[in-house]
């Protein structure tokens, strides 16, 4: 059995909610369940630490970070010298309880996941169905990691959301979205997500398409829109990207990393960045390197985290 494996096993374990009431909801659809509730096993933390410690050997590193860091606990130091990594820092927050999570982006001067729990989910962290540990909301299924067509499109809305609260005005906030290569998703469970400044914000482009190397108009309802573009099918811009990291597409399914995901997204915006390198990542990545690209954006995080 793989390290990924039994490390989810015994997180399953640790923090088992009650039954709940069935999820019903669509994206941004207020329900008032009541709060699921947590039965701590006998078995804690330090159980699964051990674990990882004797596991050591049989996995290469990069599994444990593609699933998460989930013995890793983050100090507000950490967690400021993450962010300046932007999206590759987003599977090391995995371990980390949400409060204290929020806290240190608090203490960061950073967006708050308050804000990013408002724009994505329509609730605020204080509100009694968001777990205090793990971030999920009870009785909500919004959908993300599950191959869903219509997420990435509301995860982009989620996100322009996010930057108008900050106080980016809305005309400049629909050239923002969040984006993917997602030829491995499917069958090797990985993710290249990407940040860009669209050119053409929300309105349709023409394009070169990626797979079939037919020229198409590509609209937000349609899934060839979820992926990044260089330029259009007569050469002109389409996509310049802010932040890119591969990650293990199933981790998005938890509500706490997906609004972690928006906080660094918004505060790579913020910051100016820009990531040229991308494309030559997106080109390894589709030949199937996924390995040797999650490793070396993992890499440049552990370094800044001063991790062995």
């Amino acid at each position: 059995m793989t390290l990924s494996r039994l490390t989810a096993l015994f997180a399953a374990r640790l923090f088992e909610p009650a039954a709940r009431s069935p999820a019903r909801s669509t994206f941004r659809q207020r329900l008032d369940p009541p709060p699921a509730r947590i039965r701590r096993k006998t078995f804690g933390a330090s159980a699964l630490l051990t674990l990882l410690l004797l596991c050591k050997g049989c996995a290469a590193p990069l599994e444990m970070v593609a699933a998460g860091t989930v013995g890793l606990v983050l100090s507000p130091v950490m967690i400021v010298a993450g962010l300046a990594q932007g999206l590759a820092f987003l599977p090391y927050t995995v371990g980390t309880r949400l409060s204290e999570l929020n806290r240190g982006l608090i203490e960061a001067h950073a967006v708050t996941l308050d804000a990013a729990y408002r724009a994505t989910f329509d609730v605020a962290l204080a509100d009694p169905r968001v777990d205090p540990q793990t971030g999920q909301v009870a009785g909500e299924s919004f959908g993300f990691g599950q191959h869903r067509p219509d997420a990435v499109l509301e995860a982009t809305q989620a996100f322009q959301r996010l930057l108008i609260s900050q106080g980016m005005p809305a005309d400049k906030a629909r050239h923002y979205a969040i984006t993917g290569e997602y030829t491995h998703a499917r069958t090797h469970g990985r993710l290249l997500l990407a940040v860009v400044y669209r050119h053409t914000g929300m309105e349709p482009f023409r394009v070169v398409v990626k797979d079939t190397g037919r020229v198409a108009t590509l609209r937000p309802e349609h899934s060839g829109w979820r992926t990044p573009y260089a330029h259009d099918a007569n050469g002109r811009p389409i996509d310049e990207v802010i932040d890119w990291a591969g990650i293990d597409y199933a981790i998005l399914q938890q509500d706490k990393v997906v609004a972690t995901l928006m906080v660094i997204a918004a505060e790579s915006v913020k910051s100016g960045k820009r990531a040229p390198d991308y494309w030559s990542a997106e080109n390894r990545w589709r030949a199937g390197e996924t390995t040797s690209v999650m490793a070396e954006s993992s890499g440049k995080v552990k370094r800044a985290l001063s991790m062995p």
